[in-house]
């Protein structure tokens, strides 16, 4: 590669597996080369991140809400309510700040990845410290295997209730989570090589499986309760005995379409929409089902020539968070105190995904409202960046300038010529930039 080639390759590399470098750490990245980009990045998956951790956590008052909701008092209740929303949206803004400040983003996105992944609503599940510990449980296990993630997640009380676990009873099986773990989380709707990799015996089995599982609501730990457990013999792909939960994460994460699912799964949101019968989706999912490491899974998927085909690089849209958040961090700006606002305008807001499936991609974000509304994110964003260095350049020399801040590779003939337009006005020309298709390119 060229140095310029090197510095497309890694502005990619940080929109894709993070939320944007920004120009000066490409700088610092593109002497190394592209594969050194990548090392530095999987390293961090397993260092402190100090600007991470100097962030003041969320706190919650759970004890305090759970009470009210016992109480006959409307009062009491209406001035819990209102403490547990704005818990709610403090976590919300937290986890935001911590995509924000990431020196090394790839562990925040990795975990942000997962919780697409394994989808959970506050909307749901209300209560702000279980969703809490579970992005602890996705940030923790996320990087590892993902034989322990699903298990801990399986375990997440959070999880528990979102998908009616704690409803799951040997005299009154629940399927739903067991549905869910299988078509979603591990095998599929339709299965590796298109066959139905699970059956309806098998959705039951897992349900039974599943039994007992409660949160214990003084402290949000979760534990088996065996008079609530089935421990009656069950046939789940394949295998036949008292099965339980350890049992159901061991047959799934093992089958032969659970690879080739995730892998499918991560592949579409890091480099282009594929299905689990893409070949370089099979090519990946080889090395993964032999180990499920996630990490050593990244390290193939960043390295692998398709990541950065022109196929790829033009193949997905940023999702709004990605958006906000890399045009933040490309304009050293900090995050506006609500953004959670503009986030939900646009249609994503995190730890509120619409259902169990997750976010969609690509050509959901650009509808007609949420372009007005990214318009105006931008042009609020424009007003509160530093324009001088955009200022000390001629007018003819703007463009490119504006492609560099941002990390865009080069504009099409149209945006460039809009540009051109403005390129006098250094705020309506970052405004235009933010906005542009190059720059809403993942």
């Amino acid at each position: 590669m060229t140095p310029e080639e090197t510095r497309g390759a890694i502005a990619h590399l940080g929109r894709r597996a993070g939320f944007g470098f920004t120009p000066d750490q490409v700088d610092r990245l593109v002497p190394g080369g592209y594969p050194a980009a990548v090392a530095h990045l999987l390293d961090g998956l397993g260092a402190v991140d100090p600007a991470v951790e100097a962030l003041t956590a969320p706190t919650f008052d759970t004890a305090g809400y759970l009470a009210s909701r016992r109480t006959e008092d409307p009062a009491v209740r209406k001035a819990a309510n209102r403490v547990a929303r704005d818990e709610r949206r403090a976590l919300v803004r937290w986890w935001l700040l911590r995509m924000h400040a990431a020196s090394n983003p790839l562990h925040e996105k990795l975990t942000w990845l997962w919780h697409d992944h394994f989808a959970t609503s506050l909307a749901k599940v209300q209560i702000g410290e279980l969703v809490y510990l579970q992005h602890g449980t996705l940030h923790r296990f996320g990087p590892g295997r993902f034989d322990h993630l699903l298990n801990a997640v399986a375990r997440d009380p959070a999880m528990l209730l979102w998908l009616d676990g704690v409803e799951n009873s040997r005299d009154s099986p629940n399927e739903n989570f067991g549905r869910e773990l299988m078509e979603l989380f591990t095998l599929g709707h339709g299965g590796h090589h298109g066959g139905q990799p699970y059956t309806e015996a098998d959705v039951q089995a897992a349900a039974r499986a599943l039994t007992g599982w409660r949160i214990d609501r003084r402290n949000g730990s979760t534990r088996s309760v065996a008079l609530l457990h089935d421990a009656g013999t069950k046939t789940l792909l394949g295998e036949t005995g008292p099965l339980d939960l350890d049992d159901v994460v061991r047959l799934v994460t093992r089958h032969e379409a659970c690879a080739p699912h995730v892998v499918a799964r991560l592949w579409s949101r890091l480099a282009r929409p594929a299905g689990p019968d893409d070949p370089v989706v099979r090519e990946l999912a080889e090395g993964y089902a032999a180990d499920l490491d996630t990490t050593a899974l990244l390290r193939r998927l960043l390295l692998h020539p398709e990541f950065l085909a022109p196929a790829t690089r033009t193949g997905l849209i940023k999702t709004p968070v990605e958006w906000v958040i890399g045009s933040l961090r490309s304009l050293g700006l900090a995050v506006p105190a609500r953004i959670d606002v503009t986030l939900n305008e646009l249609g994503q807001v995190p730890f509120v995904p619409p259902d169990v499936s997750g976010w969609p991609v690509n050509g959901a974000w650009l509808s007609t409202a949420s372009a007005r509304t990214r318009l105006e994110a931008a042009q609020g964003f424009a007003r509160l960046a530093d324009l001088a260095p955009l200022a000390a350049t001629s007018p003819a020399d703007r463009p490119d300038a504006v492609a560099r801040v941002l990390g865009v590779d080069a504009w099409g003939p149209a945006t460039r010529n809009a540009l051109a337009k403005v390129a006098a006005r250094p705020d309506e020309l970052l405004t235009v930039a933010l906005v542009a298709p190059e720059h809403l390119l993942a």
